[in-house]
């Protein structure tokens, strides 16, 4: 019986060996964009600013020397990012 117990027994140590292998580590340098997306939509006195992210945003006034466009009778606005 001590015959058919030792191939067994190196069967089994066998089959272990890969689960109990060495590990290697590796370091991977991982980087991702986020797109912003910001819509302006024109009221009848201050333009509304709404940005995907909370993106930070100052209205301004254009100069009254700069010529406006007929489209824009209360004055033009610009918007810095």
């Amino acid at each position: 019986m001590s015959r058919s117990l030792i191939p067994g027994a190196l069967l089994l140590a066998l089959l272990a060996l890969p689960a109990q292998a060495g590990t290697a580590n590796a370091s991977m340098q991982v980087s991702f964009v986020l797109t912003e997306a910001c819509t302006v939509s024109a009221q009848a006195t201050t333009p509304t600013v709404s940005c995907s992210h909370d993106r930070p945003y100052r209205l301004g006034r254009i100069d009254a020397g700069v010529q406006q466009s007929p489209q824009a009778p209360d004055g033009a606005w610009t918007i810095y990012f």
